[in-house]
């Protein structure tokens, strides 16, 4: 049965916003869709980049409550629409053009020369010799390989060239290469760009520049047998903050990700974590694929971005650009090193450098990339927020004494020049710092110098703006973990102390992955003590997963962020959208109570308040359940030093166990 179309109401086959954009790593290309149109920018770097286009049959990129269902036939379907070509793309009559590629549940593959089905293509030298046209019934016109109208119907699909060629004895036969397409198991469509200088058959080279391309496929309107499902309900909403990452999602689409961040109940402020490894551009130089820094951005982001921008704004939302101190493709002479040269690395995939704070080309590259962030949120009418994540002088925790990577040229000249001698060399962070405090001290500055360098910058271009820091304790004040030189100099006080920030932002997701609930708890009152934010300037940053079979990880994070709420921070977040969707997290019902977990020195009455069904509470240790514990039904007398669990229950079941620990101090 056919259905009609409706963007807002239903989910249908070849649904613009959920088209996705995969590609090699040394290239980049983003998709954004406006209505009925699909607008693909990217830029090629090498002879074996390739970029796909892609409908998928099932939806892998979903929360679960959202996906649309899985319906590979595609019988009586009809795709069209407007291409226009442009920059290092060959045009769509040209032999290098790349193929509509078609694969099946079966594990086939056939390949669809889509100029034969641009119906406004002139004639064909077979269409003129076979006196046949094809699609049937065709007018030609005048498109071009850079401009025309593509229509595909499915049930008239065929893998090959064209449908005749010339023969031995100089006629027009039919073509035995060209085949119909079996379209009722289609698992997925994909259409291919490549550069004009694209040759996978030898060995890669890089190419001049970063080669600019768009293609722009407008009008595109489908027909026919397309209705999957009509729009699930959206969740209610809820005060939990949206975190993001630009390297996990940039092959989706902004329109799809912004509208399921509503479908989820998400409102408020967003934190995007502009990433690695794809917002910048690069040309190989030298046989090493390196970073451009003339501009902070490529196209292909610079269009996604704002587009994503765009849709936050339309839908009230507020965005913090989140930077950090990691490059994948940033210059050699850009990064932290150890004593003996080792570059310093992280243990993400591809490998990200840290980089250093005293290296004038970093800091200038940083100043552009800032304000680069912050203009694009002026164009969208969004006051610029800007974070610069986990700023700190790297340790190789891996290494065999695990060195510190203070050592590289810039940060060595520099000492130099304002000390007057070299630096001290520290074959192993757990050296002792004794005499040597002031080269510490020096390093620590350089820190949080950076960061205000950054704030300065942005405030002077944009006096609204805002600038925060976001600060990892696990890594750098945790004693069982951490050795006491580093955690000095990736700790600058004087420069983070309030109010010379406008808000602060504290992350320890290492405790919740390793079980360390009380070192979290600990970290929670870490900033307010040692950095003097009240507590409506501080914003807390719960999560993550790191693996799909880690899922008991949520229980902590959602304890994490009940405890966040009730440190009354300004913002709470889980991180992050990659994450909630894989495992389809949703909030639990969430218990507030008027005072927070901490040590106090009088006696209260603790209230408890939540949108779960019934709360039920034990004070003995025990863990609360349907049937033991006490129904919470008025204020709980705290007249001793006591840990209160407290189980929220909706639906007949418990949806979650909160613990609350105070301490009394009274005589």
């Amino acid at each position: 049965m056919t259905h009609p179309v409706d963007f807002n109401r239903n989910m249908y086959k070849l649904q613009p916003k959920y088209l996705i954009n995969n590609f090699s790593f040394d290239m980049m290309a983003a998709t954004v869709t406006e209505g009925h149109d699909v607008v693909t920018t990217g830029n090629f770097r090498t002879t074996h980049d390739l970029s796909g286009l892609s409908w998928e049959t099932e939806d892998l990129h979903s929360h679960a409550d959202f996906k649309y269902p899985t319906n590979p036939d595609f019988s009586n379907v009809q795709l069209s629409y407007t291409y226009q070509l442009s920059g290092d793309v060959p045009d769509m009559n040209a032999g290098q053009a790349p193929a509509l590629t078609i694969e099946t549940l079966d594990g086939g593959i056939h390949y669809v020369r889509l100029w034969n089905y641009v119906v406004n293509r002139p004639v064909d030298d077979w269409e003129a010799g076979s006196k046949q046209v094809y699609p049937a019934n065709r007018t030609p016109g005048e498109a071009t390989g850079k401009r025309g109208q593509v229509v595909l119907s499915f049930n008239n699909l065929y893998a090959g060239w064209q449908p005749y060629v010339y023969d031995n004895s100089g006629r027009w036969v039919s073509n035995p290469d060209w085949v119909k397409i079996p379209v009722h198991n289609i698992k997925r469509i994909v259409w291919p760009f490549v550069s004009q200088s694209y040759d996978a058959s030898t060995p890669k080279k890089f190419l001049p520049g970063s080669n600019r391309f768009e293609i722009r496929m407008s009008n595109w309107t489908v027909t026919g047998d397309t209705f999957l499902r009509s729009e699930p309900s959206s969740h209610r909403k809820h005060n939990v903050r949206m975190t993001d990452d630009y390297d996990d999602i940039y092959h989706l689409t902004p329109e799809r990700v912004v509208s399921e961040y509503i479908k989820l109940g998400y409102s408020g402020s967003v934190n995007m974590y502009v990433g690695a490894s794809h917002f910048y551009d690069k040309q190989g130089i030298d046989g090493t694929m390196t970073l451009i820094d003339e501009e902070p951005f490529n196209d292909a982001f610079t269009q996604w971005y704002s587009n994503y921008i765009k849709r936050l704004k339309t839908h009230h939302f507020t965005l913090i650009h989140s930077i950090s101190m990691e490059n994948v493709d940033a210059p050699a002479s850009w990064w932290q090193r150890s004593w003996d040269g080792t570059p310093a690395t992280s243990g993400w995939m591809p490998t990200p450098h840290f980089l250093s704070f005293t290296h004038s080309e970093v800091q200038a590259y940083y100043k552009k990339y800032t304000l680069g962030l912050a203009q694009m949120s002026v164009d969208h009418g969004l006051k610029p927020v800007v974070q610069l994540g986990e700023p700190w002088w790297w340790f190789m925790e891996g290494t065999t004494g695990q060195p510190p990577t203070f050592y590289d040229e810039a940060t060595k000249a520099l000492y130099k020049k304002e000390k007057g001698k070299d630096m001290h060399v520290f074959k192993s962070s757990h050296d002792s710092i004794e005499e040597h405090e002031d080269l510490i001290h020096w390093l620590q500055d350089k820190n949080g110098d950076f960061a205000l360098m950054l704030r300065d910058a942005l405030k002077q271009a944009y006096p609204q703006a805002e600038f925060t820091v976001l600060f990892f304790t696990p890594s750098v004040i945790d004693k069982d973990r951490v050795p006491h030189m580093m955690s000095i100099v990736n700790f600058p006080q004087k420069q983070w102390a309030y109010p010379n920030l406008d808000f602060f932002m504290l992350e320890d997701y290492d405790y919740l992955i390793d079980d360390q609930m009380e070192k979290h708890a600990e970290s929670l009152r870490f900033v307010q003590a040692q950095l003097g934010y009240p507590e409506k300037r501080i914003h807390y940053f719960a999560g993550f997963v790191p693996e799909q079979d880690q899922r008991w990880i949520w229980n902590n994070i959602n304890r994490a962020i009940n405890n966040g709420f009730n440190q009354r921070f300004q913002e709470v977040y889980v991180w992050a959208y990659a994450q909630i969707k894989r495992d389809s997290w949703t909030p639990p019902d969430f218990v507030l109570a008027n005072r927070p977990s901490g040590p106090y020195v009088e006696l209260f009455d603790l209230t408890l308040s939540s949108t779960a069904d019934r709360l039920v509470y034990t004070i003995d240790e025990s863990t609360p359940t349907l049937t033991h514990g006490t129904v919470y039904r008025q204020p709980i007398p705290i007249n001793q030093s006591t840990r209160l669990r407290v189980a929220a229950i909706s639906g007949g079941s418990v949806t979650e166990v909160y613990d609350f620990s105070y301490k009394i101090e009274v005589e």
